[in-house]
């Protein structure tokens, strides 16, 4: 099916209808639905490009009734966009050379179809990501107009001002000073707005939040109003720009003296604990990358990621009320280890994050361990009863190239889901913390790059097993990179870094395409295979990711059902909205959805509310002690009724031995996976029939 994604409108003038024809097949067997206007003329030309927008013209450089120059001429008149593209008979580097001074693409040997394919590839990528920034300047445009109205017509009043010196004011903000017209306020400096008492003080603010050197985005001062007449006001600060020209957005309101201020101090705390809450951890964040990027000293920022470890227990015993006091007690144990320049907050439930600012890796490492030994060693007390508890600190150190604040907080929870899967009550550096900043991700975006083209990536396939006699065939793609010596590397070794460098999406559509093509090849053998496939976290962001999938179905005739996209419960939990998208979109396209790792979070089942996965794959945590922990079994056992009441399938992975399968099979467990039934294997070779209880 054609879609604007894959579809290519062709122009050809060829004299060779057998030459068009095998070069047309060739795009087609690429995935492009091609649409095809042949032109024999000057006039022919004319009339095919008028009539409709085309993407590519193909031309014969020898043409009697096209000659080359004129055919160049009409194609490429300004406001045209379509790539040329020359076909010859045989290599001539001369030729080239003037065809490409024309403004042709290339030129191609019709007897290299390989190339030839590869240039259009090229060309239609290049002319989609062209009409794509012509939208989004179009779009830019507009929301800059709708800004301005809204602007004009808010009841705030707002300036934005460039070098201390005002360059837009809104009307509210002239009415503030008694200013008739925009024109007299522009180029007015803000500190002649300011009252006498107030200008040193206001004058060192704007020194330091310029510098980067402000905590506060907000300062109470006076004004000179009308008539001179002096009005208390708090202006609230912000980075904004205008016409793309950096500059600084200022609204101002006024106030009762310390009231704004207390009530915006309050919107920024979590209420439970005291510290900061994650809107304004994030902000915070962002800030102190932005300042990471401009500064010549090269800084580093320590960022901490906390997960509370096992408070489940806790919360069946004595109730919420007791889980509310532990995380209180060791947000109190934060803030009396970090100083007054780090920032403290409640990134979700159980997770707290904590910025430490221009700290060494061993300063960080340090503070984060004396942190999880105040918690191991506080005990919480509630009423006659006490609570010991301990966390899992992920550490990650962020330098000027770590793009946003997403990124660094996903670089410390991958370190801190390690220090939990690893038994908790530990910290974990991330990987890429230790090494030698820049250089070890240029090394990395290299490897990886040639990874993806020398197809050193491969999958291996673990089974997942009815317990009900089921024998659909499911497997799990598991992604492996081969490594420098005889240990392949598991996604835990490089997704972090393919993450830092961009090339997570591209991963993820090696993996799917991969995996895909796999399931054909079963498919023709008479095989109906459905499998589970990861996505990283990098999925989420990219909107080209589920098209794509959607014309590799297309393209292979698959049934859509046979392939079931997999996302970890932390990924989605810290990425709601994205993962929330990526589900809705996946299940009108077809496909199964599952969620791994589910059971981490102190009410997973929540989670179901937003995305209501076909698959709950339990948490490792709550395989491998379910023989030994009581509580396990519950929080199992609550898992599956509640998921069967919902009409969901649940797996348990990691068995390593009979006793466990029998259990699991007595909770209906519905699917089970794990090195006891068989090791990840390079076939799909497993005999589903085999397993019997």
């Amino acid at each position: 099916m054609a879609t604007e994604k894959n579809l290519l409108r062709l122009a050809i003038a060829e004299d060779s209808l057998n030459d068009a024809e095998h070069l047309i097949n060739v795009l087609r067997n690429a995935g492009f639905a091609v649409r095809t206007t042949p032109v024999e003329d000057e006039e022919a030309l004319r009339s095919a490009l008028s009539e409709c927008s085309h993407d590519l013209l193909i031309c014969a450089p020898h043409l009697e009734q096209l000659p080359l120059e004129v055919g160049a001429r009409i194609a490429l008149q300004p406001g045209r966009e379509i790539a040329l593209l020359i076909l010859n008979e045989e290599p001539d580097p001369e030729l080239r050379r003037q065809v490409m001074a024309m403004g042709a693409a290339d030129l191609v040997n019709k007897g290299d179809a390989e190339h030839f394919r590869l240039v259009v590839e090229r060309e239609f990528r290049n002319l989609s990501e062209r009409r794509r920034l012509r939208r989004l300047e179009v779009a830019l445009r507009e929301a800059e107009r709708r800004c301005n109205a809204l602007l004009d017509s808010s009841r705030d009043a707002i300036a934005y001002v460039h070098e201390g010196m005002h360059i837009y004011a809104n009307v509210a903000y002239l009415e503030k000073f008694g200013i008739e017209h925009a024109e007299a306020i522009e180029g007015l400096p803000i500190l002649d707005l300011i009252t006498a008492d107030d200008q040193a003080r206001f004058k060192d603010f704007l020194r330091r939040y310029s510098q980067g050197q402000c905590k506060e985005d907000q300062v109470e001062v006076g004004i000179k109003g009308p008539e001179e007449q002096t009005q208390a006001v708090v202006m609230y600060f912000c980075a904004a720009s205008i016409d793309g020209e950096p500059c600084t957005q200022i609204l101002m309101r006024s106030t009762t003296p310390g009231l704004e201020q207390e009530l915006a101090s309050l919107s920024r705390r979590d209420v439970l604990t005291g510290v900061f809450n994650r809107k304004h951890f994030l902000e915070q964040l962002d800030h102190a990358l932005r300042e990471l990027v401009t500064a010549s000293d090269n800084p580093a920022h320590g960022l901490l990621y906390l997960q509370a470890d096992n408070l489940e227990a806790a919360h069946a015993s004595l109730g919420i009320t007791s889980v509310e006091l532990v995380l209180a007690d060791i947000a109190k144990i934060i803030q009396g280890h970090i100083g007054e320049d780090d920032v403290a907050a409640r990134y979700a439930d159980t997770v707290f994050t904590i910025l430490l600012s221009n700290r060494t890796i061993h300063e960080t490492l340090g503070l984060a361990e004396a942190i999880r030994q105040g918690v191991e060693e506080h005990v919480s007390e509630t009423g006659s009863r006490t609570i010991t508890k301990s966390c899992s600190i992920g550490v990650a150190m962020l330098s000027g190239g770590v793009a946003n604040a997403d990124q660094a907080i996903n670089l410390a929870a991958e370190a801190g889901e390690l220090a939990s899967r690893e038994g908790g009550n530990r910290v974990h550096l991330h990987a890429t913390a230790g090494e030698s900043g820049s250089g070890s991700r240029t090394d990395w975006k290299s490897r990886l790059e040639r990874a993806l083209a020398d197809e050193a990536f491969y999958l291996m396939y673990q089974p997942l097993v009815s317990l009900s006699g089921d024998q659909t065939e499911r497997y799990e793609a598991r992604l492996r990179l081969s490594g420098d010596g005889d240990e392949p590397l598991a996604p835990r070794d490089f997704m972090p870094f393919a993450d830092q460098c961009g090339l997570a999406p591209a991963i993820d559509r090696w993996l799917t395409r991969t995996v895909l093509a796999t399931i054909a090849e079963r498919r023709e053998a008479g095989h109906e295979t459905w499998v589970f496939t990861k996505i990283s976290g990098g999925a989420l962001s990219d909107s080209e990711f589920l098209p794509f999938v959607t014309a590799e179905l297309d393209r292979l005739g698959l049934e859509r059902a046979s392939l079931i996209f997999e996302l970890s419960e932390p990924v989605a939990v810290t990425q709601l909205h994205q993962a929330k998208a990526l589900y809705q979109r996946a299940k009108e396209l077809g496909c199964g959805f599952a969620l791994d790792q589910f059971g981490r979070g102190l009410n997973s089942l929540q989670l179901l509310k937003h995305i209501p996965a076909d698959y709950l794959k339990l948490d490792h945590s709550l395989c491998i002690d379910l023989m030994e922990n009581t509580e396990t079994q519950r929080k199992i056992r609550a898992i599956i009724d509640a998921a069967h009441t919902l009409g969901k399938q649940v797996v348990a992975g990691y068995l390593e031995e009979a006793t466990v399968l029998a259990t699991l099979w007595q909770y209906k467990v519905d699917l089970v996976q794990g090195h006891f039934l068989q090791e990840p294997m390079p076939e799909m070779s497993y005999d589903f029939s085999g397993l019997v209880i």
